[in-house]
């Protein structure tokens, strides 16, 4: 309900804000009771019932106060794991699950990807004089992952962990200077600041994030939504990070794609570097050499 409120619509994003203050006393309520006391019609609740996917009003009341009952766990199991797999389940059941569920996230994320904003983004990036890759915490051993594979195809990409060092050269950026910014809520600090500081610089910034509604989005100029919908996992630790690299996977080809010959050459140069670091390879090379 929380990720679809940027874009209900007006009557329904209030009620949808007064079951939000209080889950536990709207599922008390009959569907009359709750229209009156949030002044909308019951049409404008089963239509809310509908766009977060629950059969009727009765199945809303008990969703409700399902979560309600749970609310005394938050920051333990229910907030980190999610209410799909408890302590009990079997790891064959685990494993599907966990299988099921970032299927389904990977394929709606690329499903609804922007894909003309990907190719802009594309663009930038193949001809970015510099690109800095920004995240937070989980998103950023995504943003790690992201600008080491652009670095080992040749596009000069850098990633700062201290926010400090991070504002500073997001304030030496300029015309011609790429950021990628990640984030899931689109609602940390250090990532919206990053992006405003760079932007005033004039250089062009892309967000990765799930709500295009966000400060983070807002602030930048192309948006790629990772569109991760609750599946009963924790999404920040499970679903987020498996959509954010569907999305960053494409993105990446469409760079690789704009710089073939420098992407071919980079990536042969760069395998041959670390070849002899890799165990079995060096001594097969070496043995077929002697041979």
């Amino acid at each position: 309900m929380r990720e679809l409120l940027p874009t209900m619509p007006e009557a329904q994003r209030s009620l949808a804000e007064l079951v939000l203050a209080d889950p536990a006393a709207a599922a008390r309520m009959t569907i009359v009771e709750l229209s009156e006391q949030c002044g909308v019609s019951t049409g404008t609740i089963t239509r809310l019932c509908r766009a977060l996917g629950v059969d009727g009003y009765s199945a809303l009341r008990i969703a409700l106060a399902s979560d309600s009952g749970r609310a005394d766990v938050r920051g333990t199991w229910a907030a980190h794991v999610g209410t799909e797999l408890t302590e009990g389940d079997d790891i064959r059941h685990v494993a599907n699950v966990i299988s099921a569920n970032i299927g389904h996230v990977v394929a709606e994320a690329l499903a609804n990807l922007d894909l003309p904003t990907v190719e802009r983004a594309a663009g930038v990036l193949a001809a970015a004089r510099r690109a800095m890759i920004y995240g937070i915490g989980g998103s950023g051993a995504t943003a790690l992952e992201f600008q080491q594979r652009l670095y080992q195809i040749g596009v000069p990409a850098w990633i700062h962990t201290d926010v400090h060092v991070a504002l500073t050269g997001a304030a030496l950026m300029g015309r011609g200077d790429a950021v990628v910014a990640i984030s899931h809520s689109g609602r940390t600090q250090e990532v919206r600041d990053l992006v405003a500081e760079a932007r005033s610089h004039g250089a062009t910034t892309i967000a990765i994030t799930n709500d295009v509604a966000s400060p983070v989005a807002d602030r930048s100029e192309l948006v790629l939504a990772t569109g991760v919908r609750e599946l009963g996992f924790s999404t920040e630790t499970i679903l987020a990070r498996h959509a954010q690299l569907a999305v960053l996977d494409v993105l990446y080809i469409a760079i690789a794609q704009r710089t073939y010959e420098q992407t071919r050459e980079a990536i042969a140069i760069t395998t041959e570097a670390v070849r002899s670091h890799q165990i079995g390879k060096a001594d097969r090379t070496a043995s077929g050499s002697a041979v």
